[in-house]
């Protein structure tokens, strides 16, 4: 393109608002998520998890209405990309690196005040290495046989405490295996493990109850909190119904593409999977797997517009989903006009139950290509 051809960059971003699919991030709801939560738990401080973008949410944008609105000073991330990334947007709080240390990390830790999450014995003898003076973690697996010290390893480790003394222990933790089934016997055997290694650390805030931990009551919240499902409006604890106060933070919506007039044995999508029984009229929508609406709703997905629920017919494409709009009521829909895909009516319970994919799947999978739209705090 010659120069006298090129588009002025203010222009290119200068978008109509419909000529996308939208994501719509209700902050209120996610600062008064993390208020409600605090209130169940009797007040007891809580560290929000923002890991995955914020569970697909912005980081950017949901770290510091948190800080700012919530009072949440402590949060954790993944890993150190995600760690370096959350201290732009929070430049005081408290930030914990669940993946913990390896050699050659340790300059990013030291230079943006990050603290790691110790795993292993390796890990551990690494941080003492350093100087072991700047505050860390100590994670103990007491049953998800997953990250953190092994029940033989954290026995070692107590018995002979001496590599404990350099280092700035801030918090000890542990993380539940079967916390969203509340009677499952192995969530009281890892509170009464938990329990136990935290007698050798009395001075030392604990945690372990993630945001199916809170639910299980008071004895699994200790000194920290770490909401995470929970503080996006979801429900680590189905059938129980959510806690009052907690709400939907996402809404995903698309547009009608096309309007078509099916007729009888006529097949809709790939593989030509769902076929009309009789006459059928079908909204063609601008969200596909692309987009993070994954094939696990093919046939089996719902969508709200004009105040019904309708389903998905036909497979998903990269691009497109196609809707049964035959009931009378929708007899108006037309081109350009939005559908609910998650949000209020289609909720992250509904959606996990009819595709099969739990709702920490489908919050992380939303992809880059909607139209982010925030909703401010007041």
């Amino acid at each position: 393109m010659t120069s006298d051809m090129m588009i002025p960059e203010a222009t290119i971003w200068e978008l109509p608002s419909d000529c996308q699919a939208s994501l719509t991030i209700d902050l209120p709801a996610i600062v008064e998520n993390y208020q409600t939560i605090r209130r169940l738990a009797n007040d007891i401080e809580a560290a929000a998890m923002v890991k995955a973008d914020a569970y697909g949410t912005g980081i950017e944008r949901v770290a510091p209405a948190l800080y700012h609105h919530a009072g949440c000073r402590q949060f954790f991330v993944a890993n150190l990309a995600e760690a370096v990334k959350l201290r732009r947007h929070v430049p005081q709080a408290v930030i914990y690196v669940l993946n913990g240390i390896f050699p050659g990390h340790e300059t990013v830790f030291r230079d943006h005040d990050l603290r790691p999450v110790l795993n292993t014995p390796e890990q551990l003898a690494f941080w003492r290495e350093l100087g072991g003076g700047a505050p860390c973690a100590l994670h103990f697996d007491t049953g998800i046989n997953r990250l953190g010290f092994s029940p033989e390893q954290t026995e070692r480790l107590l018995n002979t405490p001496e590599p404990l003394n350099a280092l700035t222990i801030r918090l000890v933790m542990s993380h539940l295996a079967c916390a969203d089934m509340t009677d499952h016997p192995l969530n009281e055997k890892q509170r009464h493990a938990f329990h136990k290694i935290c007698e050798a650390f009395p001075d030392c805030p604990a945690s372990l109850a993630n945001s199916a931990g809170i639910l299980l009551g008071r004895s699994y919240h200790f000194d920290l909190l770490r909401p995470g499902l929970l503080m996006f409006g979801g429900n680590p604890a189905i059938p129980a119904p959510l806690p009052e106060g907690i709400r939907p933070t996402c809404t995903i919506t698309g547009r009608v593409l096309q309007i078509r007039q099916l007729e009888k044995n006529m097949t809709v999508g790939y593989g030509a999977t769902w076929t009309a029984p009789n006459s059928r009229r079908i909204a063609i929508v601008n969200v596909g797997y692309a987009d993070g609406y994954l094939q696990k709703f093919n046939n089996t997905g719902r969508a709200f517009i004009d105040g019904v629920d309708v389903p998905v017919v036909g497979r998903v494409s990269m691009d497109m989903l196609a809707l049964d709009i035959s009931d009378e009521k929708l007899s108006t829909v037309k081109v350009g006009q939005e559908v609910e895909l998650l949000g209020p009516h289609i909720t992250l319970e509904k959606a996990s139950e009819l595709s099969n994919l739990s709702q920490y799947e489908i919050l992380t999978g939303v992809r880059e290509r909607y139209q982010r739209i925030y909703i401010p705090i007041d």
